[in-house]
């Protein structure tokens, strides 16, 4: 019967990651909802009602949770399969293999009554080849057995390395998909990946991403509002303000004066983009 993670599997992983995640929630009491919510989903894969900060961390923790669920009941199907391959044949019964080696005893002993004086032994000689024969086929099969055994072994061995793989693999993509606070109020959520790709492209055109996550967060705090997207807005200020330094003159913008930049940046519009 196929595993299911939610029923039978009796942990689930919590990523070191995530102390940032919860260090970023507004109180306690968002933590306290957010931990049961992933209990829930990996006891009983129930999806609770949340709002806000602690919504948008469970959603990216459930997909965790759920990529590593699935890979568990994966693993356990691999070894399921390798254990029915792996199976030893039945032995034989014993009382009956008794029998048959007394009936040979017997029928030797009335054939060496029988046998007449002055005749070669080489005549035994056909049936003690038999029985050996027998023996040897008997030392091979078990050979066999535990070839086949050692087989299953090394299969087992390899389904593990490949699952340990996977894990490693999950991790890396975890770590960067992992969603940091950033900002005065810590109201601007980006992923390390988004962090560090803004960061490279305003550091190539000579621009500031705290200057722009600075803007954001204090417009989100003043109107009281939630961003879904910030990586979006911040990105679409970024090819704004480059388009703009590429297409000013040197007369017109000389020396690293980026007044005309901070000018843009705090008269921008932001209620286009909600």
């Amino acid at each position: 019967m196929a595993k299911n993670f939610h029923t039978d599997n009796k942990a689930f992983m919590l990523y070191k990651d995530w102390e940032d995640i919860f260090q970023a929630l507004d109180s306690s009491e968002e933590i306290g909802e957010l931990v049961m919510a992933l209990f829930a989903y990996a006891k009983r894969g129930e999806t609770p009602k949340l709002s806000g900060g602690a919504k948008i961390a469970f959603l990216m923790m459930r997909a965790a949770i759920e990529r590593d669920g699935i890979a568990w009941e994966e693993m356990c199907a691999q070894r399921s399969e390798c254990g029915k391959k792996g199976g030893r044949p039945k032995k034989s019964d014993e009382s009956g293999n008794t029998d048959e080696k007394a009936e040979q005893t017997a029928a030797s002993a009335d054939n060496a009554e029988e046998k007449p004086q002055g005749i070669n032994d080489t005549a035994e000689k056909p049936k003690a080849f038999s029985q050996t024969k027998r023996f040897s086929e008997k030392a091979k099969k078990a050979d066999k057995d535990i070839d086949k055994d050692k087989d299953t072994e090394i299969d087992i061995d390899k389904d593990t390395d490949k699952d340990i793989d996977k894990e490693k693999k999950k991790d890396a993509g975890t770590a960067k998909s992992v969603v940091r606070s950033f900002g005065t109020h810590k109201n601007i959520m980006l992923t390390s990946e988004q962090y560090n790709e803004l960061e490279s492209r305003c550091r190539s055109v000579g621009l500031s991403l705290e200057s722009y996550i600075s803007k954001l967060s204090q417009w989100l705090f003043t109107k009281g509002r939630h961003c879904t997207d910030p990586y979006r807005i911040i990105s679409g200020w970024l090819d704004n303000d480059s388009k703009r330094k590429t297409a000013a003159k040197p007369k017109e913008r000389q020396g690293c004066d980026l007044s005309w930049y901070d000018d843009f940046a705090m008269n921008f519009d932001l209620s286009k983009f909600f």
